[in-house]
């Protein structure tokens, strides 16, 4: 019975000291990270309107191309800026732009580019007197997806954690994970086409933080 009275005053005081805030203060940062990003392969739905002229009239017909996208992982930096109070909760705004090549050879394009506006909501952990901490936590956006000239917006979802190291008191870098899931089958749409598809995938990031104060 003492063993495990021991046991569970353990634990309850290593929750609390991973619960302890990670800044002991209210403050405002700005931070820059570099993402790579894995949009999940599927289905892509083209369908295009073809005109076709002879000398004596001008038809029009629809070329549908039905494949398995696949597509490369990407590369590209976002910049953010959030607010931090002291008991360990972060608000972040991020932008972030992506290219993705596409590797299907029945694909028109060559490439689909995104980009994204965030909001999230972080929750810091950190040991005391110690400068390596945790998070969690989780955002909702808004995005654009654009292939050639068809393009559409829509919502998406992330969820997320990662380490973070505090350099100095006013800098600190962070080490993460994202997965995010937009809304099923977007339409991007222009004048002569329509392209059906799915936006889902994940991210490893790397990211600096300076806190203004």
């Amino acid at each position: 019975m003492r063993v495990n009275k021991g046991i569970a005053v353990s634990g309850l005081s290593l929750l609390m000291a991973l619960s302890a805030p990670t800044w002991a203060r209210d403050t405002w940062y700005i931070g820059a990270t570099s993402y790579e990003t894995t949009m999940n392969n599927n289905t892509v739905h083209d369908r295009e309107r073809v005109e076709n002229c002879t000398l004596v009239a001008c038809t029009s017909s629809i070329v549908s191309r039905d494949y398995r996208g696949r597509f490369d992982t990407d590369r590209h930096p976002a910049i953010n800026f959030g607010f931090i109070n002291r008991d360990g909760w972060r608000t972040e705004f991020e932008y972030t732009e992506a290219d993705f090549g596409i590797r299907s050879q029945q694909s028109k394009e060559d490439s689909i580019e995104s980009r994204r506006v965030m909001a999230s909501f972080w929750r810091d952990f950190k040991f005391n007197d110690s400068p390596l901490g945790t998070y969690l936590g989780f955002g909702f956006g808004l995005g654009q997806l654009k292939q050639g000239p068809a393009d559409d917006e829509f919502a998406v979802a992330q969820l997320g954690g990662g380490v973070t190291y505090a350099v100095t008191r006013n800098l600190s870098l962070d080490l993460g994970y994202r997965l995010y899931s937009a809304e099923p089958d977007i339409e991007l749409e222009d004048d002569n086409r329509r392209i059906d598809l799915d936006n889902r995938g994940h991210s490893f990031n790397f990211g600096v933080r300076y806190y203004l104060y």
